[in-house]
């Protein structure tokens, strides 16, 4: 607890630090921290000439082996998937689309990378100690015990500095900032980004994380049993922006917490989303508690367990996609909804997302002067006579005279 008391006391001031100013931060962790373990890797192997990759206790095979490999996957993935969930947080503060394309590189090269690394580093304290040393704390440790020189002193300092710094820009990145986000967004008037991140270091010391991390094993179950909460709301969010709205989001309206907005749902709430997670999540969860108690449940719920990721993902895609498709979501708010109708009518009004691009989202018959901006206002005013081809209305394409009032269609 006085370590993690320290550990927090360091991480404590980041809480002020707001994510558009945390850049410089990424980018020196990005360059330290594979430095460090590449260093620590080729330190290793060279000193205790080579490696021993006997790793494991015992050989298995068969479906032994075949549910090994999908639990291996399955520990790895669980620490990709909630940046994944949480790389909006970041990406926002891009300059242009294509730059968040490093950050979806990163999450896939990074981990294989450090996990070849870790296992080269552990096999050569292997050969050298006879114990493997997960921990990298605890092989460290080991070297000192055994060769107490100023250049091994000085490098098991540098790498444990780094790795220190590395573990409190990752809580800032991974924890600190989706909460904040999230909190700004729910509770405006309460919280802004840096008051959410100030809560969320308060926050800590109820969930005692040192019994969480105390042993790779509970670390692992952890990281496993978070992986199941977290999976379902990743479905979700790949269904509904590639299948449901097919990339299209309509920007006015995610700034009307409102009726009528199709981003309100039910009174703010999407139930098609809940029941779609609740699916995904009890598939799978039975498997924790043979993961804490072994021998508590049935092997077939512990298989299922260790495969979470993709009976999680696949569940909760699949539900959220029927869901949708029997009670279908509004893609457009209710002024469009009504522009539809009128469509359908007497082909006035064309409400395709094509038509909406010119001006943004915003529509040109008056029903969004309250809230549309000043320069889209003076864009509109330019647009009117212009005529936008190739807009599609009822399976037709069109031409769209702007107008005043109403737009014409010419067929």
């Amino acid at each position: 607890m006085i370590a993690f008391f320290l550990t927090w006391l360091f991480q404590f001031p980041s809480a002020w630090l707001h994510p558009s100013k945390a850049g410089p931060l990424f980018v020196v962790k990005s360059l330290l921290s594979p430095t460090a373990y590449i260093v620590t890797m080729i330190w290793t192997v060279v000193k205790f000439n080579g490696v021993d990759l006997q790793l494991g206790k015992k050989t298995v095979s068969g479906s032994v082996l075949a549910w090994s490999f999908m639990k291996a996957i399955n520990t790895v993935v669980s620490g990709v998937v909630p940046p994944m969930v949480n790389i909006a947080d970041l990406a926002r503060y891009a300059n242009k689309p294509s730059d968040a394309w490093p950050l979806v590189a990163g999450l896939f090269i990074s981990k294989p990378l450090v996990i070849i690394i870790g296992l080269l580093t552990t096999a050569a304290g292997l050969k050298e100690f006879g114990v493997a040393n997960w921990n990298l704390w605890d092989l460290y440790t080991l070297i000192l015990e055994n060769y107490w020189s100023p250049s091994t002193r000085t490098l098991v300092f540098l790498g444990s500095f780094i790795q220190a710094f590395a573990t409190i820009v990752t809580n800032v990145s991974s924890n600190a900032i989706p909460i904040g986000c999230d909190l700004a967004g729910l509770f405006p008037n309460y919280f802004t980004i840096i008051r959410g991140q100030i809560l969320c270091n308060l926050l800590i010391w109820p969930v005692v994380p040192w019994l969480l991390v105390n042993s790779a094993k509970n670390f692992i179950t952890f990281l496993g049993s978070y992986l199941c909460f977290i999976t379902p709301i990743l479905a979700c969010m790949i269904v509904d922006y590639w299948l449901i709205r097919k990339g299209n989001i309509h920007i006015p309206s995610l700034y009307r917490p409102e009726p009528g907005s199709p981003y309100f749902y039910h009174r703010g709430f999407n139930p098609r989303a809940y029941a779609a997670w609740a699916i995904g999540v009890v598939l799978v969860i039975s498997g924790i508690a043979g993961s804490i108690t072994p021998g508590s449940i049935s092997q077939t719920a512990v298989n299922i367990y260790n495969m979470g990721f993709i009976l999680s993902l696949s569940a909760g895609a699949l539900s959220y996609y029927i869901f949708c498709r029997l009670f279908p979501v509004d893609i457009y708010p209710s002024t469009a909804a009504a522009a539809e109708e009128e469509v359908a009518a007497d082909h006035s009004i064309p409400s395709s997302w094509e038509y909406m691009v010119p001006t943004e989202g915003f529509f040109v018959d008056g029903k969004d002067d309250d809230v549309m901006p000043e320069y889209v206002r003076e864009k509109i005013g330019g647009l009117r006579g212009d005529i936008l081809q190739g807009v599609e209305v009822e399976g037709r394409e069109h031409d769209v005279v702007i107008g005043g009032e109403k737009d014409v269609l010419k067929s």
